[in-house]
């Protein structure tokens, strides 16, 4: 019933724990895709252990580097199953995130859902839940990347799949823009049962290079022309702070 992809890149420290919490999962029709974009650690002999341990886990490994949105579109045309849903190889679920999310969206006839997650800080402990709003839409989105990308579940059945655009940053934020193209909002299961570590989240700790990758995104993605691009730009920073100092609480 759920394609999970999960693409995966010299992730040895963390890639265990994050399958672990996938084959721990009480909801049980699963399949996980871990997409291997040319690892040089032990991340394909990790692969390769729970491939042969469990059949629902698929394996693929790109003959070349092409960042993690490409990875992922590779798992979502791999994918064989009603609902698509995302987990990255540095993070991982609570073991009922699958099925509360599920029968939430289920329930109220959900096509695109995220929730509230739990941050990890560097030394891997639980820091606060960041609280996202309750739905968002194509307009709201713009002045920030609400939705993270390990708490997302969206229903091809209903929407048919859809991939990220063809770059290597903010590929996730155009995602949603694409799914929203096909639904009207986005609805959050507020069950924080998504675990996120920010300590490998380098492009959220430098100021510079995120409202440069946004400004590239309105700009490329958008097409929106140069002088909306900058301010759009800046009404992102003023959201996205706003955001982040309030819109969380301590664990």
């Amino acid at each position: 019933m759920v394609s999970i992809i999960t693409p995966v890149y010299n992730c040895e420290l963390y890639l265990d724990e994050c399958v672990r919490s996938v084959l721990s999962q009480s909801f049980v029709d699963w399949e996980l895709i871990l997409i291997d974009d040319c690892s040089t650690d032990s991340s394909k002999e990790i692969i390769n252990k729970y491939n042969k341990q469990d059949s629902r886990i698929k394996k693929y490994f790109l003959d070349k580097n092409v960042g993690a949105g490409i990875a992922r579109n590779k798992g979502i045309e791999i994918a064989e199953n009603r609902f698509i849903a995302f987990l990255d190889s540095d993070d991982y679920w609570h073991k009922d995130k699958l099925k509360e999310q599920l029968n939430f969206m289920i329930k109220n006839s959900i096509e695109f859902s995220y929730s509230n997650f739990i941050e990890l800080d560097s030394n891997d402990d639980a820091n606060k839940i960041i609280l996202p709003p309750l739905k968002v839409n194509s307009f709201s989105l713009t002045f920030n990347n609400y939705i993270k990308t390990l708490t997302v579940i969206y229903d091809t059945k209903r929407i048919g799949k859809v991939y990220m655009p063809d770059y290597r940053k903010r590929q996730d934020w155009g995602l949603w823009f694409n799914i929203l193209k096909k639904t009207n909002f986005a609805y959050n299961f507020t069950q924080p049962l998504a675990y996120y570590r920010t300590s490998n989240a380098s492009l959220s700790k430098n100021k510079f290079l995120l409202l440069r990758e946004n400004f590239n995104f309105y700009r490329n993605f958008l097409k929106k022309n140069l002088v909306l691009s900058i301010i759009m730009m800046t009404s992102f920073l003023v959201v996205h702070s706003i955001y982040r100092f309030f819109f969380n609480k301590k664990v």
